[in-house]
């Protein structure tokens, strides 16, 4: 058990891995009875976690093979597909389809029915994931690595000497990507700033650089999860930096969401504009709202003073225990202590076995451990 003063990478590791696989699994018989899409979302997001956790500590940590990255990503794919299909059939029950004309509503029947069946396909691939070898070893290697842990040596180091290297380098990473400076231009006096892009500027816009805000909104959702294991060891100023990238995730969420409804709804119909005038219009309009928000959101990022701001607070953690932490890292603590326990009484048991047998002339029996 570390105290406070002496928390260690491997305290904040463990802890971290421990509570995300909980939160991954726990879904895992609601996912598989397949009666609330809430259910597969908290379990993709409990794997999306999990895979932050394991990469952001990586350095310090001896897995298995079974439970490395690489299989956390597998699983998280083959979720996400089921995942974005629900998404879909939720954006266009819940907010579009009451609003359209009965023409309109006529088509979106036939395109339901096609949705339906890939998802149908893809929750087919989910059922043979969680019922599958490969999903039933990651667990297994999970389970027994929190059971008695591995390290690399940094994770003997404090805490303090760790934490800023384990958050800067995704932030660096955030910050040197190229969606921050899509839709936007220099101005007089050399600063990026956002231009004023609508209409059909903004989907000529999208058709190019989708890909690239897209791949923005997930370098921010990675960065938020990888800082959100360590807020409790840092300033305020981190805090709301992870809030502040919840609210980015959120709005470039709408902007990727409307995307991919057009994209879809073009390959089930064609021409969008023309087979559902008034669908397509009100995607536009959505798209045009979230994009407007997202540029409120991205002027105070293109000044370099908000991203030094946050380097800076990185670079200086204030470590305390947090309670949840504290419970895990005594939970963790004790079993491992049992675990010596157990193995202690088996050493000494088997030393008396030994002893009698020399004393008998006999070799020792083995022993089941």
């Amino acid at each position: 058990m570390s105290s406070s003063s002496g928390l260690t990478f491997a305290d904040l590791a463990q802890a971290a891995v421990r509570k995300y696989f909980r939160q991954a699994v726990k879904y895992e018989a609601a996912v598989l009875a397949d009666r609330d899409p809430e259910d597969l979302h908290q379990m993709r997001v409990g794997m999306r976690r999990l895979r932050t956790a394991i990469h952001a500590f990586g350095p310090g940590l001896v897995l298995p093979k079974a439970a490395r990255e690489k299989r956390i990503a597998a699983a998280g794919r083959c979720l996400g597909a089921l995942r974005d299909l629900d998404v879909i059939q939720a954006n266009l029950t819940e907010r579009y389809l009451g609003q359209l004309p009965e023409t309109e509503q006529l088509l979106m029947i036939q395109v339901f029915k096609r949705l339906g069946k890939q998802r149908r396909k893809r929750y087919k691939q989910v059922q043979k994931l969680l019922q599958g070898k490969q999903y039933r070893q990651l667990k297994q290697g999970l389970t027994d690595w929190l059971a008695q842990p591995s390290y690399q040596l940094t994770a003997n180091l404090p805490a303090t000497a760790v934490l800023p290297d384990l958050a800067l380098p995704l932030v660096s990473q955030l910050w040197l990507h190229p969606g921050w400076l899509v839709g936007t231009e220099l101005d007089a006096k050399g600063q990026w700033v956002p231009q004023d892009v609508s209409g059909d500027q903004l989907q000529t816009l999208l058709a190019t650089e989708a890909d690239t805000v897209h791949d923005l909104r997930k370098q921010v959702k990675r960065a938020r999860y990888q800082l959100k294991l360590l807020t409790d060891f840092y300033p305020k100023r981190v805090s709301q930096a992870v809030d502040d990238f919840a609210e980015i995730q959120e709005t470039l969420g709408e902007v990727q969401d409307s995307h991919v409804l057009q994209a879809f709804l073009a390959a089930e119909v064609g021409d969008v504009a023309q087979e559902l005038p008034t669908l397509h219009h009100r995607l536009t309009e959505v798209s045009q709202t979230a994009w407007s928000a997202w540029q409120q959101l991205q002027r105070p990022y293109l000044v370099a003073s908000k991203r030094s701001g946050l380097r800076r607070a990185l670079l200086s953690p204030q470590v305390q225990l947090p309670p949840d932490t504290a419970d895990q890292v005594d939970q963790a603590a004790s079993q491992q202590a049992k675990s010596q326990k157990k193995g202690g009484k088996q050493a000494k048991k088997s030393a008396a076995i030994a002893s009698q047998a020399q004393a008998n002339g006999k070799a020792p029996a083995a022993q089941d451990p």
